[in-house]
């Protein structure tokens, strides 16, 4: 039995909008009955305009050391918890700074022993897109109206997958988070997307099915139904993301993730594994990840 999230583990440790310790969050997801759990904190922001508001009493070198203490306690929590369960190390991207991320990434990558990244994107050229509605809001009138924004971040998300080409592609349709429920994007946006996934299965990725948006009362997982059911058709991989932030939110709301799945019509769902050193992709026959889900 597999049991299994590839999007989470971020702490109060190492992160100002989560809690508890990342030992703790790895405890809870022993306790939960996870066979393979993924940490991904949020790589550093290298510059003092990309720093939010509760960070305001930090700087950048702040960021980036704060980082490097999770790389390392991440790595020792790896081999520490090892025979209980398997632990993958990894980060999730920012497109940031704009002129030169996908260097500033590649170097992340490079600073450690890490085992995959989650692809997402947070921002549109520099301005955050998931931090407020207000913000949101005011970016959408910049950028147009609520398509244009929509078709920009499809670009910008498209373009991060075909550069850095993660294991994990991150909540996908991020940009509808403060338009829950959304019913669904328009033909252009959609375009986009495909383009997304595209990129994607040439980059041999995975969608990270995330029930984040779920749990807090943001509408569907993501992503949403039509988006999922065009990846199946295109044959790329799915694999899970509870989005937790501390000890509270380890596995909660991947029931709707898997139902989600189940409803696209997927048969099998993706997940990391260690063999021979390596860092693979198995599949689990949907029906076996159901039958090993702890009640």
């Amino acid at each position: 039995m597999v049991w299994f999230s590839f999007h989470g583990g971020h702490s109060g440790e190492f992160c100002r909008h989560a809690k508890d310790t990342l030992s703790a969050v790895v405890e809870r997801a022993i306790a939960r009955g996870f066979s393979h759990y993924g940490l991904s904190e949020h790589a550093p922001r290298f510059r003092k305009e990309d720093l939010l508001g509760f960070e305001a009493d930090l700087t950048p070198d702040d960021l980036v050391a704060t980082f490097a203490r999770y790389a390392e306690t991440a790595t020792r929590l790896r081999d520490l918890f090892a025979d209980r369960i398997a632990l993958f190390v990894g980060f999730e991207t920012e497109r940031l700074p704009p002129d030169r991320w996908a260097q500033a990434m590649r170097e992340v990558r490079a600073s450690a022993a890490f085992d995959y990244i989650v692809g997402s994107v947070h921002d549109i050229d520099g301005r955050v897109i998931d931090s407020s509605a207000e913000q949101t809001g005011e970016i959408c009138e910049d950028l147009g109206g609520r398509e244009a924004m929509q078709r920009a971040y499809f670009r910008a998300l498209a373009d991060l997958v075909a550069t850095l080409k993660p294991e994990v592609v991150g909540h996908i349709d991020l940009i509808r988070k403060f338009d829950a429920p959304i019913v669904e994007f328009s033909p252009a946006v959609f375009r986009e997307i495909e383009r997304v996934l595209e990129v994607a299965k040439d980059a041999g990725s995975a969608l990270d099915v995330n029930c984040g948006a779920f749990r807090r009362g943001l509408g569907p997982v993501y992503p949403l139904p039509s988006i999922l059911s065009r990846a199946r058709a295109m044959g790329l991989r799915v694999t899970l993301g509870d989005d937790s932030h501390g000890v509270a939110s380890v596995g909660v709301g991947l029931d709707a993730s898997l139902a989600a799945i189940t409803a696209a019509g997927f048969s099998r769902i993706s997940y990391l594994s260690r063999e021979a050193g390596k860092v693979v992709w198995r599949d689990a026959a949907i029906e076996d990840v159901l039958a090993g889900v702890p009640r």
